[in-house]
């Protein structure tokens, strides 16, 4: 498989390791010729990504990663990507705000508690604040990012400090806001004017019949959390129902930017190979043009 887009990354406006710029240039020289940030829960990072897009010639999609509970999991959770909607549009940018505020005063107890508990003395949390500028979307990596900038912690620290203040103790705290039933959001994203896709199912593809009957516009297919043979079968569910496909390598691969944490890239577990997950241009261009090309559909499932 030939792949032409990465939609499926994350940037320093919420869990990623590159700023937006960083990782335009990361994809690009990977071999990427489009990219989505689909950030957690927050939108702030695409006219960043639009710009030096445009500067390094590449295309581009704007794109959130929103979870969302669902009674199909007995109260469990899903990630979706959403793409080509208005974050302006009032009921979802209240939304993206809500979801903010979560994160950051999750971060901001665990700081706190690390503190009570004689860590983390050496920097303070107007500190992490001012170091983050705009970015409204907080979490533990903002954290260090402050601290490896005053020099008190290098990458390879990263692991530790996670484990020691964060990691399982980060739910310790009730976020102030609920996550969206997965109906709510899909018609959320939907009066927003965009569409919305089931991230990495994997081990749901069982569920997809019913996510579709919600609303769901689509499943990403190659990500690496589905194997191969998950691959093929979640290609043909999209295929067979008209819907539209993703993909993209999250955390994992050269854009995941987690290699730098560890001594070697290949000891790192999210090392995946060089362009062994993304989008196709064809279905790249569905999902920009809101068009299912069926002619070219027929025969690729003529193929399979």
């Amino acid at each position: 498989m030939e792949f032409y887009a990465n939609l499926h990354t994350h940037s320093t406006h919420s869990d990623g390791k590159y700023s937006p710029e960083e990782l335009v240039k990361v994809a690009k020289d990977e071999g990427y010729k489009a990219l989505a940030i689909t950030d957690h829960d927050t939108a702030t990072a695409y006219p960043f990504l639009k710009a030096e897009c445009e500067k390094q010639g590449l295309d581009c999609i704007f794109g959130v990663e929103f979870t969302a509970t669902s009674d199909l999991l007995g109260g469990g959770s899903f990630h979706t990507v959403a793409f080509d909607f208005d974050p302006e549009y009032p009921e979802m940018k209240e939304y993206l705000r809500r979801l903010s505020v979560n994160e950051t005063e999750q971060t901001k107890h665990c700081f706190d508690r690390a503190q009570s508990e004689g860590g983390l003395l050496d920097i303070t949390w107007d500190e992490v604040l001012e170091y983050n500028g705009a970015i409204t979307w907080l979490c533990n990596e903002h954290l260090f990012r402050a601290m490896k900038a005053k020099g008190l912690v290098t990458d390879l620290d990263y692991q530790p400090f996670f484990d020691a203040y964060f990691g399982d103790r980060r739910f310790e705290v009730e976020p102030p806001y609920k996550f969206l039933d997965i109906k709510e959001l899909i018609d959320l994203v939907h009066r927003a004017g965009g569409i919305l896709l089931i991230a990495h199912p994997h081990n749901r593809l069982h569920l997809i019949e019913e996510l579709v009957k919600l609303g769901a516009d689509g499943l990403e297919v190659w990500h690496p959390e589905l194997d191969e043979e998950e691959r093929a079968k979640a290609y043909k569910i999209a295929l067979d129902n008209d819907l539209f496909v993703s993909g993209g390598c999250d955390h994992s691969g050269l854009c995941g930017g987690l290699y730098a944490s560890f001594e070697k890239p290949e000891e790192c577990p999210f090392y995946i190979p060089d362009m062994s997950t993304g989008n196709t241009e064809m279905h790249f261009r569905e999902l920009k043009e809101r068009k299912i090309n069926k002619e070219e559909r027929a025969k690729i499932i003529a193929a399979l």
